[in-house]
């Protein structure tokens, strides 16, 4: 028996804007799609969306420290279990679903070590017994956007100070948000205020700090993604050193930052200077600033209103979206013999190299004239 049985989805990837307080939440949608050339019994047919997370760490012997925890669960059943199994004649199915996640959830996690925050989608379908069960996964990714104070992210972040009386110096960069596989410009100026000062060594490291938390207990590292050594002298100009430089934030080392009672993630960019006084005293100056790390596009460049809808886009948009509605089709659950839409869709749907959803288009050529459009599903490509 040839069969396809896939979750599709309008956005495998969603994002959450604001901080978990402020974050009015995300809407996953999707279809599960089911197409059989024979005729097959089944019990239930059943969607899970699921997020869990794992915190652990090493305690420096054989006991590891661990905890793993469901923080979020929503059931669809599009085929209920019943004293007799259902019939499903061959054909196409397909099962829309729609799912308001709230703003309050931890965002997708990885490479964080032992320890991750995952979601993912579980489709099955039970079979009679010494059949198999039909299995179909897919991954959601959740980011979330930290741009509430979005006009002062836009300024410059500078740091100045004095040192022992000694130098005095302006620590800078462009902007406190950067996004991934971002650069971050550096501007370091140091000002003298002694003679017979100079610079020795100069180092520039961009820093990852993860703490971990499982109840009471808690562990804390931190993880070089980028550093810059210097001990070459440093330009000298009108009585003033500069330094320019610029930190790589890479995907595939740097996480988003995540402030959450389970993996905390944060980002501080620290530089070390060691003078020399007299050629005999070694002095060692140490200052940073925090860094937000952010999986949405950097709001350099834009501006508010490039990043949110028209009222004429959205009132448009909730036009179709309604319309749509209502010309979602149910598969009758009163009788253990169910009818599919047509057979014609199969070639299309299985040849396809993608989960995402199929667009109207591409299968309306395929679908006989006798079929009424108003009972076969939306096309996301449309909404």
């Amino acid at each position: 028996m040839t069969f396809l049985f896939q979750i599709r989805l309008e956005q495998d990837s969603l994002t959450l804007r604001g901080s978990p307080t402020e974050s009015v939440g995300c809407v996953l949608r999707g279809q599960l799609v089911l197409v059989i050339t024979e005729p097959i019994k089944s019990k239930e047919i059943k969607l899970t969306f699921q997020g869990k997370s794992k915190t652990a760490w090493d305690s420096g012997n054989i006991t590891e420290t661990s905890e793993k925890r469901i923080l979020y669960r929503h059931d669809w059943v599009f085929l209920a279990a019943q004293e007799k199994y259902h019939v499903l004649r061959p054909g196409n199915y397909c099962w829309n679903f729609e799912l308001a996640l709230p703003g309050t959830l931890i965002e997708t996690i990885e490479q964080c070590n032992r320890s991750y925050v995952r979601y993912n989608l579980k489709a099955t379908l039970k079979r009679p017994t010494f059949a198999p069960n039909l299995h179909t996964k897919r991954k959601i990714q959740i980011n979330r956007c930290l741009m509430s104070n979005y006009f002062n992210s836009l300024q410059s972040v500078v740091l100045l100070n004095s040192w022992k009386n000694k130098v005095e110096y302006e620590f800078s960069i462009g902007t406190k948000y950067f996004c991934l596989n971002d650069k971050i410009p550096v501007e370091l100026i140091i000002r003298p205020l002694i003679k017979e000062i100079n610079i020795s060594q100069f180092n520039l490291i961009f820093e990852e700090h993860r703490t971990y938390n499982v109840g009471p207990k808690t562990m804390k590292e931190v993880v070089v993604i980028d550093i810059k050594r210097d001990s070459s002298s440093i330009p000298f100009v009108d009585e003033t050193w500069i330094k320019n430089e610029e930190m790589s934030i890479p995907e595939s080392r740097c996480l988003a930052d995540s402030d959450n009672n389970q993996i905390r993630i944060e980002h501080k960019l620290r530089f070390d200077v060691t003078f020399q006084i007299e050629d005999k005293d070694y002095y060692k100056l140490t200052a940073s600033l925090p860094v937000i790390i952010t999986s949405c596009p950097s709001p350099i460049g834009t501006t508010m209103f490039d990043t949110l809808p028209t009222y004429n886009n959205y009132y448009f948009d909730r036009e179709i979206n309604e319309d749509l509605s209502s010309s979602i089709p149910s598969i009758p659950s009163d009788n253990n013999n169910i009818t599919s839409r047509d057979n014609n869709l199969y070639n299309n749907l299985s040849s396809s190299n993608n989960n995402n959803l199929p667009s109207y288009d591409s299968t309306i050529s395929l679908i006989l004239s006798s079929i009424n459009d108003s009972i076969l599903p939306p096309a996301y490509g449309t909404i």
